[in-house]
């Protein structure tokens, strides 16, 4: 069983709880830049140096939620505290700002928009050694500031794409196995009923006790044995319980499955030189019963052959019948069913009239 894509621990934490670890920086951010507004020699610091320590820090608490808004007055409040920052741009706010919109979109642009306002501050001239490292430095934070960003949100939405790939997933496989168990039920379902309603149609109409005992005894026998692979198919959809495990029908149920079939008055004549395992003989045998449960409901036929020969590298399986109605009422939905099956393997599968008289299935398996 596959494990689930699980996201990161981090993308767990609930989104209040984020917000309220950014109001604790924000205010972190506004004390340190009102006290360096304050004491820059700066004999009077007016409103609008706290003015702009407060428009650069306290954003921060709510970028998570508006992050564009956020980088804006963060990078307009930057440009008012130049002249008691060293160097002269905001290495801490604007960088922060503009990593939370690197997470949510390319920000290309703010990238370019942040680095030339930061450079416009610190390169003045003259220029020196320490100008050129000043400049440098800065410009490498917003890079790195943003390349994180963008390493996060690649990072989110490859996440992101292996979910939905998941969920795509587990629903194909479970349309697969509703698929699976609705052919299974009309395998055995559909066998079942058509011999339980020939064989009580002929026990309605014959007056012997002995072939009425006969023809009810057949029918309890089937109805037994449709309600054990009913009770075994259905199980592993049980969540409150074990599944039946027993195996399912095979090559060795053919005889029981003939024997039921011609209590419900069709002669069968069963020719069986192949030897198969796994998943191909229970395919060999729902072939064979699907076969015979069209028969017995749509050929009008006394007599079938069923034939399954192992040759070089293919098992063959073949039915046919001398029914009347082959050509005028094609056989059921089954059909399709088989062919599915069939083809699971590589293999071929053919259903049609004969040209005379009858029906003809028939199936190649590769060994």
């Amino acid at each position: 069983m596959r494990e689930p894509i699980r996201l990161p621990l981090l993308s767990r934490v609930p989104a209040w709880a984020w917000v309220t670890i950014d109001a604790g920086v924000a205010l972190v951010f506004a004390a340190s830049f009102i006290g360096l507004a304050s004491s820059r020699n700066l004999s009077q610091p007016d409103v609008l140096d706290y003015a702009a320590a407060l428009a650069t820090s306290l954003p921060v608490a709510v970028r998570r939620l508006w992050p564009r808004p956020v980088f804006l007055i963060v990078l307009l409040g930057g440009l008012g505290m130049r002249q008691f920052f060293i160097p002269h741009a905001d290495l801490l706010c604007l960088p922060l700002a503009l990593y939370t919109l690197a997470t949510r979109s390319k920000a290309v642009l703010p990238l370019l928009v942040a680095a030339v306002a930061t450079a416009q501050g610190v390169a003045e001239p003259p220029f020196s050694a320490v100008t050129r490292d000043q400049l440098g430095l800065v410009l490498a934070i917003l890079t790195a500031s943003w390349a994180a960003g963008t390493a996060v949100r690649q990072r989110r939405l490859y996440t992101e794409q292996l979910a939905a790939q998941a969920r795509e997933r587990a629903r194909g496989e479970a349309m697969a196995e509703r698929l699976r168990i609705a052919r299974e039920l009309h395998d055995v379902i559909g066998h079942s009923l058509s011999t339980i309603a020939v064989q009580a149609g002929v026990a309605g109409h014959v007056g012997g006790a002995e072939e009425m005992s006969r023809a009810l005894a057949s029918i309890e026998e089937t109805s037994r044995s449709a309600l054990r692979e009913t009770r075994q198919l259905l199980g592993v959809l049980r969540e409150d319980g074990e599944a039946d495990l027993a195996p399912a029908p095979g090559l060795a149920d053919l005889d029981a499955l003939v024997a039921r079939t011609r209590a419900a008055g069709l002669e069968v004549e069963l020719h069986s030189d192949g030897d198969v395992g796994g998943e191909m003989e229970s395919t060999v045998y729902r072939i064979v019963q699907e076969a015979l449960t069209n028969v017995l409901k749509h050929a009008g036929a006394r007599h079938v052959l069923v034939r399954i020969e192992r040759q070089e590298d293919e098992l063959r399986v073949e039915v046919t019948d001398d029914g009347t109605r082959g050509q005028a009422q094609p056989y059921g939905h089954g059909l399709t069913g088989l062919r599915e099956r069939v083809h699971l393997f590589g293999g071929e599968f053919e259903a049609g009239a004969r040209p005379v008289r009858g029906f003809r299935v028939m199936a190649r398996l590769p060994l």
